[in-house]
């Protein structure tokens, strides 16, 4: 079996150690390269050409979902497999309309790794079905704002944000990191178009978001 060529993505020097021990021990898995920041492999992976980035989507700077979105405009076949510590389904929905095509929390198994990228290699696309299936539900009860593709967390953030509510009070209600809630209003913006936290308010209320 030829071998699949990896290139990892992650801003912690040990978890990038620890998950280049793990695949390596992997007759069919080969890491070629490695980058700590979503800038830097923006600048690497075309070089380097692996068959799939293995990406950490809480990365400093540029995101993983934004650092997933360059590398398809660069290299519009490649495959990419989150390896992220975010278990929602809306971290699943942002990543795949990146260009992603394999997401693993990091609480999953070594074999569940193993099998994502080796799925993804094939073509194939993969999610733990629990994770799919929040999902399914989610979408099912979206809401109308489709035209926008706001998932229902972004629009809540967008608006609280747009009713005045400050990062530590949305993360407080929502149960959620601040940070978090700085990649929320962040994929929002990038969706709406909008950069400063007036356009934010102002198309909330030309669009009804706001009770």
């Amino acid at each position: 079996m030829e071998k699949v060529r990896l290139f990892l993505v992650d801003d912690h020097a040990i978890v990038r150690a620890g998950v280049r021990s793990l695949l390596s021990a992997h007759d069919h898995l080969l890491v070629v390269g490695e980058a700590e920041s979503g800038e830097e492999a923006v600048k690497r992976v075309p070089g380097v050409a692996p068959d799939v980035v293995l990406l950490d989507l809480s990365l400093p700077g540029m995101n993983g979902i934004a650092t997933a979105r360059a590398l398809r405009a660069a290299m519009p076949g490649l495959r990419m497999v989150a390896l992220s510590m975010h278990e929602d389904p809306e971290y699943v929905q942002g990543f795949l309309e990146a260009g992603g095509s394999g997401y693993v929390p990091k609480s999953s198994l070594e074999a569940q790794l193993v099998d994502a990228i080796l799925a993804v290699s094939r073509g194939e696309y993969y999610a733990p079905a629990r994770l799919l299936a929040e999902l399914a539900r989610e979408m099912a009860h979206a809401d109308p704002y489709k035209h926008v593709k706001l998932t229902p967390r972004e629009l809540e953030v967008v608006r609280q944000i747009a009713q005045g509510s400050t990062y530590r009070e949305i993360a407080e209600a929502l149960g959620i990191s601040e940070k978090t809630v700085a990649t929320y209003r962040e994929r929002a913006s990038e969706k709406l178009g909008v950069r400063s936290r007036a356009e934010l308010v102002r198309w909330a209320l030309e669009n009804g978001v706001l009770d």
